[in-house]
């Protein structure tokens, strides 16, 4: 395993032992599954060029609203507060700091064109949610000693969706454009959702070490400031 991923279980555990820093994660979570609702071209169903699509579509839409329920229920039974968050510490937002063009579909865009900007929002869907459910794997896994039994319910089950979405996105995106093209857009969205990580990651470990220094075992300080120098450097190489 790299040394950061490393690093991130270490800390997913650290986070789940204090119900404070629990929140302030699980409410990470819980504000991205809450963008869409914020954005007018997430979801474009009524553009899907099958219906298949078009149900796969708001069926994920419909996915990240319950996910926003079930992590609002994970947080109330830490006894945290749910919190909305500054744009700016919502993944998504960062990711889409680092994308290219737009998803947005207008009526009167011709149908190749449709096609395109469906093909990136899934793209970008699909690189995003693929971080997250990583991000969501390493957070059930130290929720073994959380202080609710309510918190690995939600997130496994938030988890099993996520899942599901990592695959039927990419395979949207194969299946909308010719190949050649595909191939493009699929490196154009995960180079953007890479360089996104490393900016998200390097913020949150200072808002981290800012903000939650009490809550964080006197031991492990060190080891946070090693990576938040560690994603500084890496942050200023993209």
């Amino acid at each position: 395993m790299h040394i950061i991923d490393g690093i991130k279980s270490r800390i997913h555990r650290d986070i789940t032992a204090d119900p404070r820093t629990h929140g302030w994660v699980l409410n990470l979570y819980l504000n991205g599954e809450r963008y869409p609702q914020t954005v007018c071209d997430y979801f474009q169903h009524e553009f899907a060029p099958s219906a298949e699509l078009g149900d796969q579509l708001r069926r994920h839409e419909n996915d990240e609203h319950k996910h926003e329920r079930l992590l609002g229920k994970a947080v109330r039974s830490l006894g945290q507060p749910v919190v909305e968050l500054p744009r700016a510490e919502v993944f998504n937002v960062v990711v889409r700091w680092f994308t290219p063009g737009t998803f947005h579909i207008v009526a009167a865009d011709p149908p190749d064109v449709r096609r395109e900007k469906l093909a990136n929002f899934l793209a970008h869907a699909h690189f995003l949610e693929k971080r997250v459910a990583r991000s969501m794997s390493y957070h059930l896994d130290a929720c073994a000693g959380a202080a609710s039994a309510v918190v690995p319910k939600m997130v496994a089950a938030v988890l099993r969706d996520e899942d599901r979405h990592v695959n039927y996105t990419l395979d949207a995106v194969t299946d909308l454009l010719p190949r050649h093209r595909a191939v493009t857009v699929l490196q154009t969205h995960r180079r953007a959702e890479a360089k996104a990580n490393l900016r998200f990651s390097r913020d949150r470990m200072r808002t981290f070490l800012a903000c939650h220094t009490a809550e964080t075992p006197r031991y492990r300080r060190r080891l946070y400031r090693i990576l938040s120098v560690l994603l500084e450097g890496a942050d200023r190489l993209v």
